[in-house]
């Protein structure tokens, strides 16, 4: 739980994101849920949403990330907010360098119970600068 919770900290500290230069849009699972996430990033840090399919567009779920502090720089730390609450957690490797085509993200989710699930999703469309899928 201290780990979560310094997570946490770290990630309120270094939330805010200014000039996101692209939007990824991923398509993948976590668990087997379905689910499709879109990211907006900078080059340490990013915002985003995103939803269940089974849940549809219209129950959004509000993601807020930075590069993991003191690790490989392509390991990320992003936390979710449900109704202004914290609800969990992702921390995947995401290499926004591959090539087209090749963009994923990869690890797991853990949410407020301590409970986690695998992450794998894959990018399938890039908002905004067209140099970086």
């Amino acid at each position: 739980m201290k780990k979560i919770l310094s997570i946490i900290i770290l990630c309120w500290c270094f939330s805010a994101v200014a000039n996101a230069d692209s939007g990824f849009v991923f398509k993948g699972k976590i668990g087997n849920y379905p689910i499709v996430m879109t990211i907006w990033a900078t080059a340490s840090s990013a915002t985003g949403t995103y939803y269940y399919v089974s849940q549809g567009k219209d129950n959004k779920i509000e993601l807020s990330g930075n590069i993991e502090l003191g690790t490989d720089s392509d390991i990320w730390i992003i936390t979710e907010e449900i109704s202004g609450f914290f609800n969990g957690f992702f921390r995947v490797h995401w290499d926004r360098f591959t090539e087209e085509g090749q963009k994923q993200m990869t690890g797991e989710y853990i949410n407020i119970k301590g409970k986690h699930f695998p992450v794998k999703l894959r990018c399938v469309k890039v908002e905004g600068n067209p140099e970086h899928c």
